[in-house]
């Protein structure tokens, strides 16, 4: 088998896992034919299911459906990035372990990204209490994420009671997959361009 589907169908049934070197190459000879970023991010992480779940593809669509369940979403707005989803992380250089890396997943919905927008402005009076942030720092990198990103990461979110609750919902995934991940994060992105656009980053490392 080759490319990269061939790497993610051959786990469960090769003698040994793909090495990161191959996984790397069979990420590259995917994209053969692809040109620019937003397409090539289409392809690697919106039109094939991940390599941490290939042999386990039920615990995909089961960690899915309850996300978009959650947030009311299309199911297909439910998207996993990193070293889960691609086999290994190409900013990092580092290969997924299971039970060891993240498994990050994005939520691409513009309606949800209002609601979370709103709720990050009303608990922090438009981000003029530094306090709900935990340091300027902090402060800063959020309102970098919105500005550049069109993304808002429930970790970075103002304290608030909406955001002890998401924990909350990431902490039980965490514990509920634990055999597969080190810990699930959770982002919601403004739209599929938005999304696609923060990926550019991990394409171009794979590229070179």
């Amino acid at each position: 088998m080759f490319g990269l589907d061939g790497l993610i169908q051959g786990r469960g049934v090769a003698a040994t896992e793909p090495s990161k070197d191959q996984i790397r190459s069979g990420v590259r000879q995917s994209l053969a034919g692809v040109s620019g970023v937003i397409d090539r991010a289409r392809h690697l992480y919106l039109d094939r299911q991940s390599f941490a779940l290939a042999d386990k593809h039920q615990n995909e669509f089961a960690i899915k459906s309850k996300v978009a369940e959650r947030y009311k979403i299309a199911f297909r707005s439910v998207v996993f990035t990193g070293s889960s989803q691609l086999g290994f992380s190409p900013v990092k250089d580092t290969m997924y372990e299971v039970g060891r890396s993240d498994l990050d997943i994005a939520c691409i919905d513009a309606k949800l990204y209002i609601e979370f927008w709103e709720a990050a402005v009303g608990a922090s009076g438009a981000f003029s209490d530094q306090s709900k942030f935990g340091s300027a720092e902090k402060l800063s990198r959020f309102k970098d994420q919105i500005s550049r990103r069109g993304m808002i990461l429930v970790d970075f979110m103002p304290k608030s009671t909406l955001k002890s609750a998401e924990i909350a919902f990431q902490d039980e995934l965490s514990r509920n997959y634990r055999r597969f991940f080190g810990r699930v994060s959770i982002a919601i992105y403004m739209n599929e361009y938005a999304f696609c656009w923060k990926q550019s980053s991990a394409i171009n490392a794979l590229m070179g």
